[in-house]
């Protein structure tokens, strides 16, 4: 491998080199190290497609080169913290994505994060699933993005101890996340009727081109419909109206659809004013909501 290339990729690694490190490590001269560096300065005077992707640093004497459209350390601990409190991976998929985001970040950064989530990480916050989510959902998405009807095994385990297995063909409309796991929403071929599945319940993914056409409303594309199926079990929609003495914003993170219809005067025993909110819900199987 050119040695320009070599120190280039060493620079990369998120590490703060001197030129003496440099010659250390590439077990070359300090002259040849310098020259090394000179030519990659070079190249990024030269380079805008180099300049776009890449930056080169000098601080003091020594030299790094950072990636662009990273996250940065606050963003990669957020997102952690969020990943692993939402316990929706496994024990194997989880531990996989956490380092592949710490590798996006310089070594002391690392360190941070990682001293940050230990607690998090140390404790049992995985689903209990071995399937893999994070690859079925990408291959989902594709066939979504290019309308391909797809075939799979569902295997559902809600309804009795003895799973119901059957082989579903449908149109992939919809993926979302909810209440630990992974959903999505389908016109399925034999009944013509909107179904949501368990993604991790899903088996043998293929394609298949049918002939008959299967159109759908525009009401259960991305980011119209989400949860009002939860489970897979068909609810009926309803609004109510109830009297709420407390915190709004917290009823409000948890029903995104509720809304304050009036506040009244009426004696409570707690320091908040009275408000008669609205919210509409899907009534569900297994004392679930859908919002």
């Amino acid at each position: 491998m050119n040695l320009s290339i070599e120190v280039f990729l060493q620079l990369l690694a998120n590490e703060k080199c001197q030129t003496k490190d440099i010659a250390a490590k590439q077990d070359i001269t300090i002259r040849t190290a310098q020259r090394a560096i000179k030519e990659i300065k070079v190249a990024f005077d030269k380079s805008v497609v180099l300049n776009q992707y890449f930056q080169l640093k000098k601080i003091g004497h020594a030299y790094s080169i950072d990636q662009k459209y990273l996250l940065d350390q606050n963003q990669v601990l957020i997102l952690i913290k969020i990943l692993i409190a939402s316990r929706s991976l496994n024990s194997t998929e989880l531990p996989r994505l956490t380092n592949k985001m710490l590798d996006m970040l310089t070594l002391q950064e690392r360190d941070v994060v990682s001293e940050s989530v230990m607690t998090e990480r140390i404790t049992d916050n995985y689903l209990t699933d071995e399937s893999f989510r994070i690859e079925k959902m990408g291959q989902l998405e594709q066939y979504i993005y290019h309308k391909q009807k797809i075939r799979f095994v569902y295997t559902d385990r809600y309804p009795s101890e003895i799973p119901n297995i059957e082989t579903i063909e449908m149109l992939p409309i919809h993926t979302f996340f909810d209440n630990l796991y992974f959903f999505i929403i389908g016109l399925v071929k034999d009944t013509q009727e909107y179904r949501t599945f368990r993604i991790d319940w899903m088996d043998k993914i293929e394609p298949i081109h049918l002939k008959i056409p299967m159109e759908h409303s525009k009401y259960h594309d991305h980011g119209r419909e989400t949860r009002y199926e939860a489970f897979g079990y068909q609810g009926k929609k309803t609004r109510i109206q109830f009297e709420y003495y407390g915190y709004m914003e917290y009823i409000q993170d948890i029903f995104p659809s509720c809304k304050v219809i009036k506040t009244i005067d009426k004696p409570n025993r707690f320091p908040f004013s009275v408000k008669v909110l609205e919210m509409k819900l899907t009534t569900l199987m297994e004392s679930s909501y859908g919002y």
